[in-house]
């Protein structure tokens, strides 16, 4: 049997039931957050502008990333996954139940975000990188469809809740979903492979302590190029998808059609999951990454020139979707193919942060440009260099993954052209 055969043999129910998971979890909500923006203003008098700021105060959750990734690397990633989906529903039922001010809101969606980091890409993706070498990319990019999976099917189901019954109603539904399918996925299916996993009462072996320590990590210049790169993506792209819906029908086009597209975006998330994942195990990441990372700036032009047009706004959504599908999911593959597995879930929070900054000015940003300009013009426009300038930081990361590659082989290991590797030669 073929080492690529054997790990998808033993690792697939993990790779199953963790993407099923991640779909009720936390990166669900960069999905489907737009379409609370206009019941909430309207029943509390907020406008959009400061709608945005206080929902940007989630990213600032995103700091408590490393410590839980720290914590998934000493403990494993299943008991952490557990306490953070339930507590996400609980989040998620404070939201319901606010009492209407901004700074409560602010508070409990902060809280949201830093609880729901325990159920989010980093600690779901330390579970299935243990299981593939060969077909790692593909493994997390399978993971990751998760999401966008989740986000098509629940986008038409949130909408026509929240129109029956409210928006309170709209968040215990979000929270029905981690309690009722997402944690008994995680029970039944998700684990880690032997040589990743703590010896804790006998389960599994002692971990395998490969990889970079954290001075190595430090002194990379591949990480910083990858940290700094996902500061102009994520902040463009976080600000579209939180202002998605309200761009969509301030151009003309209908709620219901609004909604729908919004769903047709995250189809579009899980083919461009599904190619990056299967490009990255066969051509230079650097590459790929870099690649995916621009396209946004046509799609991101094109929504600026739809005024309304269904066809256009569609293909702009989808340009959108292959940044948002691809690259988030390379993170946790560049990471593996330069650190290794011993510091990843740690390594990958640092990143969440990173990820969370940018995309608290990104939600911002929309929000308050709106509030000036009556418009998202002018934040669709300045897209375009930020989606530009992060790929070419991605593509500068060519030197340190040869050297990575380079590395390992002096250790005796055998680096096929994707990036996998063959036992000691």
């Amino acid at each position: 049997m073929t080492g690529t055969t054997n790990e998808w043999r033993q690792g697939w129910p993990v790779v199953l039931g963790a993407a099923i998971a991640l779909g009720t979890a936390l990166p669900v909500w960069n999905y489907v957050s737009s379409l609370f923006v206009a019941p909430m203003t309207e029943t509390f008098g907020w406008t959009r502008g400061q709608l945005a700021s206080a929902s940007a105060s989630a990213f600032l959750g995103s700091l408590a990333a490393p410590l839980v990734g720290k914590i998934a690397d000493v403990m494993g990633a299943r008991r952490i996954l557990i306490v953070g989906l339930l507590g996400y529903a609980c989040a998620l039922l404070a939201l319901a139940f606010q009492p209407g001010t901004l700074g409560a809101y602010t508070v409990i969606i902060m809280l949201h975000t830093m609880i729901g980091i325990a159920c989010g890409g980093a600690v779901f993706s330390r579970a299935v990188a243990g299981w593939f070498n060969r077909s790692r990319g593909l493994a997390l990019g399978l993971t990751m469809t998760g999401v966008p999976l989740a986000a098509a099917l629940t986008t038409p189901a949130l909408h026509f809740v929240i129109s029956g019954w409210g928006w309170q109603a709209g968040f215990m539904f979000l929270a029905a979903l981690s309690l009722c399918i997402g944690i008994p996925c995680v029970l039944l299916l998700v684990r880690e492979h032997a040589h990743v996993q703590l010896a804790d009462g006998g389960e599994g072996l002692p971990p395998r302590q490969d990889g970079a320590s954290w001075p190595q990590i430090l002194r990379s210049k591949g990480f910083w190029l990858l940290a700094i790169a996902l500061l102009p993506i994520n902040a463009a792209g976080t600000g579209i998808m939180s202002a998605m819906a309200p761009i969509l029908t301030d151009a003309g086009i209908s709620p219901l059609m609004a909604a729908a597209l919004v769903s047709i975006f995250a189809v579009s998330v899980i083919f461009a999951r599904l190619g990056g994942g299967w490009l990255v195990d066969h051509f230079p990441p650097h590459l790929v990454a870099g690649s995916v990372a621009a396209v946004p700036a046509l799609g991101c032009a094109l929504l600026f020139f739809s005024h309304g047009s269904v066809p256009l706004a569609t293909l702009a959504l989808l340009l959108i979707g292959v940044q948002q599908g691809a690259e988030i999911d390379l993170v946790g593959y560049l990471l593996a193919r330069l650190f290794g597995m011993r510091n990843y879930a740690s390594a990958y929070g640092v990143c969440v942060v990173f990820l969370g900054l940018s995309g608290a000015f990104g939600v911002a940003w929309f929000g308050r440009s709106f509030d000036a300009h009556g418009s998202y013009d002018l934040a669709l426009a300045l897209s375009v260099p930020c989606y530009l300038a992060g790929a070419a930081l991605l593509y500068a990361m060519r030197s340190a993954i040869s050297r990575s590659d380079a590395a390992r082989e002096a250790d005796g290991e055998k680096v096929l052209p994707g990036g996998a590797v063959l036992e000691s030669i």
